[in-house]
C-alpha cells in the first residue's frame, strides 16, 4: 500500500479478494470450482503443539523501518537459523529514483511513481532480528500485494529462498506462486529467468498468497476461487521438484476458510460485518490468521464495540478435525497489543523458530509520518 492507500481501500476498489469479503457470502455449493476441488485430504502430519492465540502479546521490536519508508509493511517472515526478519511492503514515491538507476532503467523507466500497488510492485527487506536494522533488500516488479511470503534459510553460500505471490497485472494481486533466491539490492520482474514458478491448486484459483514452514517441510498456499478462500498444503521439497512443470504434487490438505467476522462490544461475532484479512502462516498442520482494520487517534482504552476488537487473532486445523462446527476454526481472540499505536494496524502474520518455544508472531504499524515503521509483536 502506498502512503495515501490501505488495504481496505484495495479491496473495496476491487483489486483483490480479502477473506472479510467472503465473511458475508454462502459457502460454495455443489457443482462450484470449489466442490469440485475434492474433500479434505486431512494428511498434514499431526502433533505439532498448539499456540493459543488467546495468550498474551509481547512486544519484540519498536520503531522498526523498511528499506521503502514510504510505504508500510504487508508481510512478514523469519529465517530463523540465520536470526532474519524479512518484510514486504508495495513499493512506494521514495524509491521511483533507485528503481530508474543503475542496470534496472531497462526494467522500470516505464513505471509510474502512483502505479506500485495497481501493479504489484513490492519492496523486500531483510532484517536483523536484534536491531531490527536494514541489512538488504530487493524490488519485485509486477509481483502482488505482499500479505504473506515464505523463507527457506540461507546456508553458507546459499542465498535464502524467498516465496512469494506474482504475476499480478494490474490487479494488485499475485495470479500465481514463485520462489527466487535472495540477492541484496537486486531488481527482479516476474519473467525474470531466477524467477521459478509453479502450479496452481486449481484452475480457477486467483489471489495466491504462500507461507513456508521449514520445520515440518510444508508449503501452504492461500488462494480464492471465485467468493471463497481456501487452503492447500504441499510437502516442500516436493513441491520445489516440480518447478517449472505447471503441476504442483498432490495436496496434503486442502480445506476452504471458513467466514471471519469482526466483532462485538460483547466480544462476540457480529455476521453482519466482514472482518479485513490482514496476513496468515502455517506451523504443522495449523493455520494462524490476523485480521483488523487501521485504527487512527482513539486509544484502544476507550473504543468499544468492532472497533475494540481492530486486532484479531485465529487459529484453524488444516486437517479439519480440532475446528469448532460452530464457527469452523479452533479459536478466535481479540488482542489489546500495542494499544497506543497511531496509527495501529495489524500486518503480517509469520512464525519465529529461533529460541525456545516457537513464536506466533506480527506486525503492527504505528507512525503515519513520511518514514513509516511497524512494531513486531509475538505470542507462544
Amino acid at each position: 500500500m502506498t502512503s495515501n492507500l490501505t488495504r481496505r481501500n484495495l479491496i473495496r476498489g476491487g483489486t483483490g479478494l480479502a477473506a472479510g469479503t467472503v465473511a458475508a457470502l454462502a459457502l460454495p455449493g455443489a457443482g462450484t470450482v470449489a466442490e469440485a476441488a475434492g474433500s479434505n485430504p486431512a494428511n498434514v502430519p499431526t502433533g505439532t503443539a498448539l499456540i493459543d492465540v488467546s495468550n498474551g502479546s509481547t512486544r519484540w521490536l519498536a520503531g522498526v523501518g523498511n528499506q521503502d519508508s514510504s510505504t508500510t509493511l504487508q508481510g512478514i517472515a523469519f529465517d530463523s537459523v540465520n536470526k532474519h526478519l524479512y518484510t514486504l511492503q508495495i513499493a512506494g514515491l521514495s524509491q521511483v529514483a533507485y528503481l530508474r538507476s543503475g542496470s534496472q532503467v531497462a526494467v522500470t523507466q516505464a513505471i509510474g511513481g502512483d502505479d506500485h500497488a495497481e501493479s504489484g510492485d513490492l519492496c523486500l527487506t531483510r532484517h536483523d532480528l536484534t536491531t531490527g536494522a536494514v541489512t538488504g533488500f530487493m524490488y519485485l516488479l509486477g509481483f502482488g500485494h505482499g500479505v504473506s511470503l515464505g523463507i527457506e534459510p540461507a546456508n553458507g553460500s546459499a542465498p535464502a529462498q524467498v516465496w512469494t505471490e506474482a504475476g499480478a497485472g494490474k490487479s494488485g494481486y499475485g495470479q500465481e506462486v514463485v520462489r527466487f533466491p535472495f540477492t541484496d539490492q537486486g531488481v527482479l520482474w516476474t519473467s525474470h529467468p531466477a524467477v521459478r514458478r509453479f502450479g496452481s491448486p486449481d484452475p480457477a484459483a486467483t489471489s495466491m498468497t504462500p507461507s513456508v514452514d521449514v520445520d515440518h517441510n510444508l508449503l501452504v498456499i492461500r488462494y480464492a476461487l471465485g467468493s471463497a478462500h481456501w487452503f492447500a498444503a504441499y510437502d516442500l521439497a516436493a513441491t520445489v521438484a516440480t518447478a517449472g512443470a505447471d503441476t504442483l504434487p498432490a495436496p496434503l490438505a486442502r480445506i476452504q476458510q471458513p467466514p471471519l467476522y469482526k466483532y462485538k462490544a460483547d466480544g462476540t461475532p457480529d455476521p453482519n460485518t466482514p472482518a479485513t484479512f490482514q496476513g496468515f502462516t502455517s506451523y504443522g498442520q495449523y493455520v494462524y490468521i490476523l485480521d483488523g482494520d487501521p485504527r487512527v487517534t482513539t486509544p484502544s482504552a476507550t473504543l468499544t464495540g468492532v472497533d475494540k476488537y481492530a486486532i484479531h487473532t485465529t487459529s484453524f486445523d488444516l486437517n479439519g478435525t480440532g475446528n469448532l462446527p460452530a464457527t469452523g476454526y479452533i479459536k478466535s481472540t481479540h488482542s489489546e497489543a500495542d494499544a497506543a499505536a497511531d496509527p495501529r494496524e495489524p500486518e503480517g502474520m509469520a512464525i519465529y523458530t529461533g529460541g525456545g518455544a516457537p513464536r506466533l508472531c506480527f506486525g503492527i504499524t504505528n507512525n503515519a509520518g513520511s518514514t513509516r515503521q511497524f512494531d513486531l509483536y509475538y505470542k507462544v
